[in-house]
This record gives structure tokens, C-alpha cells and sequence, in this order.
């Protein structure tokens, strides 16, 4: 039974973690050890990781009381590390189930490149890892299926999971992105449609990646591709690294039985139950990015890319949002002239 280094990571939102964790510790496949970055700005997360690690009493909020409970039994085996430094200088001892690490915020690909470093250095080739975002509920057959995915196809793919919304969880999210280069933008692929099956056998293309909310991958990915690049801070960073896997021979698949509840993106489909959330900070990204991705891989499309960023800010200062506006358009300037 193949190894799996299934890496998460946390920003403030430790009830979606823990809730994640519960429905982990549940898989059917139980070769796996977490791999969990707290990147939040204080120790609250990670306080409360901690008494949950050790409490049975602790309470999980769900909408996937089949899935999440009952509850795994506490203690559940779990190392903790205050520090970055702290984490390098035990790397020999990382026996226990779960590995938390605390870390400065350095953006998503940083915190990943945390625990994607130390697998690339300590796991066996035959090892596998799994990117998961800490807002998501897992079936208990997903990792199964995502490594049996391997069973009839060679590792030179980086495998995505069906994801399904949360709150509406009849409704695909994604089963992969689209990426148009023209516009630097992307879409997801079945989103907002009832799953009825429809992309069971969907083949990803050329302009197709995988939704970084769940990528699976062969630890020989890491090796001919290497971590992630740490330019991005938020977004684009699952397409920036499957772009360089192209290069490298990696294809997209979806694996269609591997299912993962997802509760980002839920506003689009007007949710009643999801929780607002500031998004000036995502469209910051969202903006700034898609003229980085742009830059580096797809240098002849920038001016029209460029057209539709110059809408988006303009947008954003006509409905209130100047000093996001101004901003963006600032480090979009960098961006173009460094």
C-alpha cells in the first residue's frame, strides 16, 4: 500500500479544518499521514487544533453528519510544532498521524512548499501526495480512488477530484478549469450543473488543469517538476505548476468516483447557508495574477489580457472599491515593468 502525504492548509478557519480532518481520518485507504500548515496571523487555530486532537468532547459542525461523524476517537496521534525551524530541526521524528506546523503567512504555494520540501526529501519515490483544501468534506472512498487511479495508468499525471459544492452538494462545482489565455481568466468546468454523471468520463484538454482544491499527484511529479512556485501568493499557482508538469510530460485527469465536497465559491450559486466573506483580497490576487501567468507563459496574449484588467479595475473604482482599484493597478504596473 503506496504512502500518501495528503498536505492542508489553514488560515483563521480552524472549524473548517478540523471538520476536514474528521472526514479524513475516516478514509477507507488508511496509509496517509497530514501534513497540516497553519498560516494564520495568531495562535488561535492552532490552540484550538490542539484541544481538538486531544478532546473527545469536541464539538464539529457539519452539514455531512454521515461523514464526519461519529467523531474519530481522542487522542488522535498528532505532532505539533511552533515554528518553521522547529519542523526542519525534527524532521527524523515525524512518526505521528497528523504534523502541524505553525508558519508565517507567505501565500498558499509557500505554505505548501513547507511540506511539500520535506516529503520531496524524506518520502519514497513510490509515495504519492495529495493537495487538499482545509474548507472541504471527503467521502470515504476518495483516496482509494484516487490512488487507484494509478492501477491502469502510468504517473505521469496529476489526477483532480469531482468536486461538488457544500451547501448544495447535488451541484458540481468543478470536475477541472479551463483556461483562457486570451483573457487570463479561468472557469470551472460543470459548475452549477446537478451531477447526473455527464462527466464521468470527461477528458481534460490542452487548456484544461486541475482545481488545486484537490490535485493528486506522484511523488515523481515532484521530482521532475519541483515545488511550487512562490510568486503568486494567492491563485494561479495550481495552474502555474500544472503548466510546468506539461512541460515535464504530465497530463490532467479526472477521476470521476473521487469525490470532495468544496464550500469556496458558494456565493456564486446564492447559497443562503455560506458565509459572507471580504473578498478584497481574492480580487487583489485574481487581478494581479492573471497578469503574472500571463507574463510568463503566454506573452503574446497580454494586450488583451491587459484590456480586460483595465475593465476590472475600472469596474472596481465606479462601484466603490478605489483603493482596491489603485492597488491592483499599481502592482500591475510593477508586474509589467519588472
Amino acid at each position: 500500500m503506496n504512502k500518501v502525504y495528503i498536505v492542508i492548509v489553514n488560515y483563521t478557519k480552524y472549524k473548517d479544518t478540523i471538520e476536514c480532518l474528521e472526514s479524513v481520518l475516516k478514509l477507507t485507504y488508511s496509509n496517509f499521514q497530514i501534513l497540516l500548515i497553519d498560516n494564520s496571523p495568531d495562535y488561535l487555530s492552532y490552540a484550538q487544533l490542539k484541544d481538538w486532537s486531544g478532546n473527545q468532547q469536541y464539538e464539529v459542525a457539519t452539514e455531512f453528519n454521515t461523514i464526519v461523524y461519529p467523531l474519530v476517537e481522542k487522542p488522535v496521534s498528532t505532532i505539533f510544532f511552533d515554528s518553521e525551524n522547529e519542523f526542519r530541526a525534527h524532521l527524523a521524528t515525524l512518526d505521528a498521524k497528523i504534523v502541524v506546523i505553525k508558519a508565517q503567512n507567505r501565500g498558499f504555494a509557500a505554505a505548501n512548499n513547507i511540506a511539500l520540501a520535506y516529503i520531496n526529501e524524506k518520502a519514497e519515490k513510490s509515495s504519492f501526495i495529495w493537495i487538499l483544501n482545509n474548507d472541504v468534506v471527503v467521502e470515504k472512498n476518495c483516496l482509494k480512488n484516487l490512488v487507484s487511479f494509478f492501477d491502469s495508468h502510468d504517473l505521469n499525471h496529476i489526477v483532480g477530484s469531482k468536486l461538488r459544492f457544500y451547501y448544495k452538494p447535488q451541484l458540481l462545482q468543478a470536475v477541472a478549469g479551463r483556461y483562457n489565455k486570451w483573457l487570463g481568466s479561468t472557469y470551472h468546468i460543470g459548475e452549477g450543473e446537478v451531477d447526473a454523471g455527464q462527466y464521468d468520463d470527461f477528458k481534460l484538454g490542452e487548456n484544461n488543469y486541475i482545481v488545486g482544491a484537490s490535485m493528486f499527484i506522484p511523488k515523481l511529479f515532484l521530482t521532475k517538476v519541483g515545488l511550487m512556485t512562490e510568486d503568486f501568493f494567492l491563485y494561479y499557482e495550481e495552474l502555474d505548476w500544472v503548466l510546468r508538469g506539461k512541460k515535464q510530460g504530465f497530463g490532467c485527469a479526472l477521476q470521476s468516483n473521487a469525490i470532495v465536497y468544496h464550500k469556496e465559491g458558494t456565493s456564486i450559486i446564492g447559497s443562503g447557508d455560506a458565509p459572507k466573506r471580504d473578498t478584497s483580497m481574492a480580487e487583489f490576487y485574481s487581478i494581479v495574477n492573471r497578469v503574472k501567468i500571463s507574463k510568463k507563459w503566454f506573452k503574446k496574449c497580454l494586450p488583451t489580457v491587459l484590456l480586460g484588467v483595465l475593465f476590472a479595475l475600472t469596474k472596481r473604482l465606479t462601484t466603490g472599491k478605489a483603493k482596491l482599484a489603485k492597488e491592483a493597478g499599481s502592482t500591475v504596473l510593477n508586474v509589467l515593468f519588472s
